[in-house]
């Protein structure tokens, strides 16, 4: 059966249901996976307009390389001898 709708959110509709709640199902898949109260709803899905994390993360250009390569013209050949020096 491909219409089933899980136990636990079978569960948390009714609950809010008896608490005369207005619900918002959102669906994961086609099947129904999480439960928010309306006004739940409406501040999760304008929080992201609000606060913007992209804008505060690190660009990846400030990290530094993790082999520790550095800009410019080569010092020494590299041989190996040079390398296990």
């Amino acid at each position: 059966m491909t219409n089933h709708m899980p136990r636990n959110v079978s569960k948390k509709i009714l609950e809010r249901a008896a608490r005369g709640e207005v619900i918002v199902v959102v669906p994961k898949g086609g099947k129904p996976s999480r439960i928010f109260g309306i006004e739940e709803y409406l501040k999760m899905r304008n929080l992201p307009r609000k606060v913007k994390p992209w804008t505060h993360r690190k660009s990846e250009d400030i990290l530094p390389d993790p082999l520790g390569a550095v800009e410019g013209t080569v010092l020494m050949p590299v041989v190996r001898e040079n390398i296990y020096d």
